[in-house]
Protein backbone atom coordinates (compact mmCIF):
# COMPACT_ATOMS: atom_id res chain seq x y z
CA UNK A 1 0.00 0.00 0.00
CA UNK A 2 1.36 3.50 -1.34
CA UNK A 3 0.80 6.17 1.95
CA UNK A 4 2.34 9.52 1.93
CA UNK A 5 5.46 9.86 3.90
CA UNK A 6 6.24 11.16 7.10
CA UNK A 7 7.64 14.52 6.01
CA UNK A 8 9.90 17.03 8.41
CA UNK A 9 9.87 20.58 8.63
CA UNK A 10 12.97 22.60 6.93
CA UNK A 11 14.06 23.64 10.83
CA UNK A 12 14.16 19.94 11.73
CA UNK A 13 16.58 19.17 8.44
CA UNK A 14 18.82 22.65 9.42
CA UNK A 15 18.81 21.03 13.41
CA UNK A 16 19.95 17.61 11.66
CA UNK A 17 22.50 19.33 9.80
CA UNK A 18 24.32 21.13 12.79
CA UNK A 19 23.83 17.94 14.80
CA UNK A 20 25.54 15.86 12.55
CA UNK A 21 28.57 18.80 12.32
CA UNK A 22 28.75 18.57 16.05
CA UNK A 23 29.16 15.13 15.70
CA UNK A 24 31.68 15.22 13.38
CA UNK A 25 33.57 17.42 14.89
CA UNK A 26 33.30 16.16 18.65
CA UNK A 27 34.57 12.58 17.02
CA UNK A 28 38.06 14.49 15.63
CA UNK A 29 37.99 16.16 18.95
CA UNK A 30 37.83 13.06 20.32
CA UNK A 31 40.64 11.43 18.03
CA UNK A 32 42.84 14.46 18.64
CA UNK A 33 42.79 14.31 22.21
CA UNK A 34 43.76 10.23 21.99
CA UNK A 35 46.38 10.88 19.66
CA UNK A 36 48.13 13.82 21.86
CA UNK A 37 47.53 11.78 24.83
CA UNK A 38 49.26 8.90 23.13
CA UNK A 39 52.03 11.32 21.93
CA UNK A 40 55.18 10.99 24.01
CA UNK A 41 56.75 14.78 22.44
CA UNK A 42 58.40 16.57 25.28
CA UNK A 43 57.26 18.82 26.95
CA UNK A 44 58.44 22.63 26.22
CA UNK A 45 60.09 24.81 29.27
CA UNK A 46 59.11 27.58 30.45
CA UNK A 47 58.63 30.44 28.30
CA UNK A 48 61.68 32.56 28.79
CA UNK A 49 62.20 36.73 29.93
CA UNK A 50 59.53 38.20 27.16
CA UNK A 51 62.31 41.69 26.86
CA UNK A 52 64.84 38.98 26.46
CA UNK A 53 63.27 37.11 23.52
CA UNK A 54 61.97 40.16 21.72
CA UNK A 55 65.27 41.59 21.59
CA UNK A 56 66.98 38.32 20.51
CA UNK A 57 64.39 38.63 17.74
CA UNK A 58 65.00 42.08 17.12
CA UNK A 59 69.07 41.22 16.79
CA UNK A 60 68.51 38.26 14.82
CA UNK A 61 65.58 39.90 12.24
CA UNK A 62 62.80 37.41 13.17
CA UNK A 63 59.57 37.16 14.76
CA UNK A 64 60.33 36.31 18.69
CA UNK A 65 59.80 32.45 18.84
CA UNK A 66 56.07 31.62 20.71
CA UNK A 67 56.23 28.63 23.18
CA UNK A 68 53.67 26.45 22.13
CA UNK A 69 51.06 26.09 25.53
CA UNK A 70 51.63 22.63 27.65
CA UNK A 71 50.87 19.50 26.61
CA UNK A 72 48.63 19.03 29.56
CA UNK A 73 46.96 22.50 28.61
CA UNK A 74 45.99 21.42 25.40
CA UNK A 75 44.86 18.21 26.87
CA UNK A 76 42.70 20.39 28.99
CA UNK A 77 41.26 22.61 26.38
CA UNK A 78 40.44 19.55 24.25
CA UNK A 79 38.57 18.41 27.38
CA UNK A 80 36.57 21.29 27.71
CA UNK A 81 35.91 21.57 23.45
CA UNK A 82 34.86 17.83 24.41
CA UNK A 83 32.38 18.80 27.10
CA UNK A 84 31.17 21.69 25.10
CA UNK A 85 30.44 19.63 21.94
CA UNK A 86 28.74 17.23 23.59
CA UNK A 87 26.02 19.41 25.58
CA UNK A 88 25.37 21.17 22.49
CA UNK A 89 24.71 17.78 21.17
CA UNK A 90 22.20 17.27 23.79
CA UNK A 91 20.78 20.19 22.74
CA UNK A 92 20.24 19.83 19.16
CA UNK A 93 19.08 15.93 20.01
CA UNK A 94 16.30 17.62 22.53
CA UNK A 95 15.22 20.22 19.65
CA UNK A 96 15.36 17.64 16.95
CA UNK A 97 13.32 15.42 19.29
CA UNK A 98 10.62 18.01 19.51
CA UNK A 99 10.20 18.80 16.03
CA UNK A 100 9.87 14.94 15.21
CA UNK A 101 7.48 14.55 17.30
CA UNK A 102 5.42 17.53 15.71
CA UNK A 103 6.19 16.12 12.52
CA UNK A 104 4.44 12.56 13.82
CA UNK A 105 1.75 14.02 15.62
CA UNK A 106 0.21 15.94 12.18
CA UNK A 107 1.14 12.70 10.30
CA UNK A 108 -1.19 10.88 12.65
CA UNK A 109 -3.73 13.23 11.90
CA UNK A 110 -4.16 13.18 8.86
CA UNK A 111 -3.63 9.00 8.48
CA UNK A 112 -6.21 8.51 11.20
CA UNK A 113 -9.33 8.83 9.46
CA UNK A 114 -7.45 5.89 6.77
CA UNK A 115 -6.39 3.99 9.79
CA UNK A 116 -9.88 3.54 11.39
CA UNK A 117 -11.49 3.04 8.43
CA UNK A 118 -9.19 0.33 7.64
CA UNK A 119 -9.86 -0.93 10.86
CA UNK A 120 -13.89 -0.81 10.65
CA UNK A 121 -13.19 -2.91 7.62
CA UNK A 122 -11.09 -5.83 9.90
CA UNK A 123 -13.83 -5.75 12.28
CA UNK A 124 -16.74 -6.30 10.17
CA UNK A 125 -14.94 -9.08 8.33
CA UNK A 126 -14.87 -10.49 12.08
CA UNK A 127 -18.03 -9.97 12.94
CA UNK A 128 -18.62 -11.97 9.55
CA UNK A 129 -15.99 -14.84 10.40
CA UNK A 130 -17.84 -14.66 14.28
CA UNK A 131 -20.94 -15.57 13.13
CA UNK A 132 -19.53 -18.19 10.35
CA UNK A 133 -17.85 -20.02 13.24
CA UNK A 134 -20.86 -19.88 15.99
CA UNK A 135 -22.95 -21.22 13.01
CA UNK A 136 -20.41 -24.48 12.84
CA UNK A 137 -20.31 -24.83 16.83
CA UNK A 138 -24.38 -25.06 16.16
CA UNK A 139 -23.95 -27.57 13.61
CA UNK A 140 -21.39 -29.48 15.30
CA UNK A 141 -23.45 -29.50 18.79
CA UNK A 142 -26.41 -30.37 17.12
CA UNK A 143 -24.23 -33.28 15.02
CA UNK A 144 -22.83 -34.60 18.70
CA UNK A 145 -26.51 -34.37 20.22
CA UNK A 146 -27.52 -37.30 17.43
CA UNK A 147 -25.00 -39.50 19.31
CA UNK A 148 -22.64 -38.69 16.03
CA UNK A 149 -19.15 -38.17 16.81
CA UNK A 150 -18.31 -34.59 14.88
CA UNK A 151 -14.81 -35.87 14.17
CA UNK A 152 -16.18 -38.63 12.43
CA UNK A 153 -16.73 -36.09 9.43
CA UNK A 154 -13.34 -34.74 9.57
CA UNK A 155 -14.68 -31.44 11.66
CA UNK A 156 -12.60 -28.97 12.11
CA UNK A 157 -12.39 -25.97 14.63
CA UNK A 158 -10.67 -22.83 14.29
CA UNK A 159 -8.79 -22.57 17.41
CA UNK A 160 -7.23 -19.42 16.74
CA UNK A 161 -10.38 -17.87 17.15
CA UNK A 162 -11.40 -19.52 20.34
CA UNK A 163 -14.47 -20.69 21.22
CA UNK A 164 -17.30 -18.46 19.61
CA UNK A 165 -19.21 -18.80 22.84
CA UNK A 166 -16.34 -18.00 24.99
CA UNK A 167 -16.42 -14.57 26.20
CA UNK A 168 -12.56 -14.89 27.01
CA UNK A 169 -11.54 -16.25 23.91
CA UNK A 170 -8.90 -14.29 21.73
CA UNK A 171 -12.03 -13.25 19.54
CA UNK A 172 -13.26 -12.17 22.77
CA UNK A 173 -10.50 -10.13 23.28
CA UNK A 174 -10.30 -8.66 19.69
CA UNK A 175 -13.85 -7.07 20.17
CA UNK A 176 -13.37 -5.78 23.29
CA UNK A 177 -10.25 -4.15 22.25
CA UNK A 178 -11.85 -2.03 19.35
CA UNK A 179 -14.32 -0.88 21.25
CA UNK A 180 -11.70 0.34 23.94
CA UNK A 181 -10.40 2.48 20.75
CA UNK A 182 -13.53 3.59 19.78
CA UNK A 183 -13.79 1.56 16.27
CA UNK A 184 -17.00 0.11 17.38
CA UNK A 185 -19.55 0.61 20.55
CA UNK A 186 -19.69 -2.09 22.89
CA UNK A 187 -23.26 -3.14 21.81
CA UNK A 188 -21.83 -3.70 18.09
CA UNK A 189 -19.81 -7.08 20.26
CA UNK A 190 -21.75 -10.15 19.00
CA UNK A 191 -23.58 -10.95 22.18
CA UNK A 192 -22.07 -14.88 22.63
CA UNK A 193 -18.47 -13.05 23.05
CA UNK A 194 -20.12 -10.19 25.50
CA UNK A 195 -19.31 -10.56 29.35
CA UNK A 196 -22.55 -11.87 31.67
Amino acid sequence: MKIEKLKHTPRHDELEAKRKGIGEQLAKTIADQLALARNDEPEFGTAVDSAEALRVAELIGQPPAQTPPSKRDRLAAMANEIRALRAAGAVLDGQIAVERQRAQSAYRSGIAPTYRSKLRAVVDAMRNVHAAALDLNGLANAVEEQGISIESLGFFSPSLLGSPIDPHSSMARFFREAVEIGVIETKDTPSELQYR
